[in-house]
């Protein structure tokens, strides 16, 4: 499969989930009220931020893969791993002001002041915020060495989406221990491979 191909499949394949809830919303707008379960807004707010994690650890697995796996074709789309990582994160964030805040902007400090795991969590897309504009060819060539020294503080997101995630569980600890195990385990080869110091 060609570079290009291989491309508009991985954009296709991430775009899915996207056009997948979207559907489910249009399902729910037309009557079909239990299409999401009991609490919709609250459905979609996870499903949203899964995705966002989802994304995130692929786009952080792609130098681990090359170096242990030798798949160095995972390279060329590593930018848009990391887009699709964004603007899943986006979705999670606007989910949350939609469905489960109603655009309430006054809630929002308190929200963020009366529980840690949405203050990381807003931290961690905040981060992601400069990552995503800078993430293009011509910043790289503008900002030069700085460009790599930005992007170290994808580190600091996977600890944040870490502990977002933990903080967040009232029954099992199975998923959130496995993907925060996951999170630390490729951030630590990335940094045995490009030390913070460099």
């Amino acid at each position: 499969m060609s570079v290009v191909a291989r491309r508009w499949f991985i954009f296709g394949l991430l775009l899915a989930p996207f056009l997948f809830i979207v559907m489910r919303i249009v399902q729910l707008q037309s009557g079909q009220w239990d299409i999401l379960g009991p609490e919709p807004g609250k459905a979609i707010t996870w499903f949203t931020g899964e995705w966002a994690l989802y994304t995130f650890i692929a786009t952080i697995a792609v130098s681990p893969a090359k170096q242990w796996l030798g798949w160095s074709w995972l390279i060329p789309h590593r930018r848009m791993l990391g887009l699709y990582a964004f603007f899943y994160a986006s979705l999670h964030f606007l989910a949350y002001l939609a469905f489960l805040l109603a655009w309430e902007w006054g809630e929002i400090a308190s929200e963020l002041v009366e529980r840690p795991y949405l203050t990381l969590g807003f931290l961690a897309w905040l981060f992601l915020v400069p990552l995503a504009v800078t993430s293009t060819k011509g910043w790289q060539r503008k900002l030069k060495r700085n460009w790599k020294k930005l992007h170290k503080l994808t580190y600091l997101i996977g600890v944040l989406i870490a502990v977002h995630y933990l903080l967040q569980i009232r029954a099992s600890w199975f998923e959130p221990v496995l993907y925060t195990s996951i999170i630390l385990l490729l951030l630590l080869i990335r940094l045995r491979k490009q030390p913070l110091k460099n």
